[in-house]
């Protein structure tokens, strides 16, 4: 018996660079929702009580909008696993508020409605 190679199990590892990428798309788009800068919603320091909720904000979203695992979504910001899980937890129990929960819901709908890659070109 020979021990497959992960990858094969589990299909190919997520493209990191393309994490990123769609990662600066999310923070974008949520810097531009809340008026933080990108830097702020990014930024490994400690940062202001509204930049933190911006970036809580931007987790939750890559977790439900894009239906990517919080291993995956913590990777992707740079972040520890159980950081990405109390982020959605918050933000989820921040959603009985009317007015933020149509606000996500605009957020989410603009996410799904980015374009997927063209895959490669001939």
């Amino acid at each position: 018996m020979t021990l497959q190679d992960p990858d094969d199990l589990f299909g190919l590892p997520p493209d990191h660079r393309r994490d990123r990428l769609t990662i600066a798309f999310i923070t974008s788009l949520v810097a531009l929702a809340t008026d933080q800068p990108a830097r702020e919603i990014v930024s490994r320091v400690r940062s202001t009580h509204a930049g933190m909720r911006a970036r809580q904000m931007a987790i939750y979203l890559a977790h439900v909008a894009l239906s990517w695992p919080l291993a995956r979504v913590a990777t992707a910001f740079g972040r520890d696993r159980s950081t990405a899980g109390h982020a959605v937890r918050t933000i989820e129990d921040l959603r009985d508020d009317p007015a933020l929960d149509a606000h996500l819901n605009d957020l989410e709908a603009c996410i799904r409605q980015a374009p997927q890659p063209l895959g490669a070109l001939s």
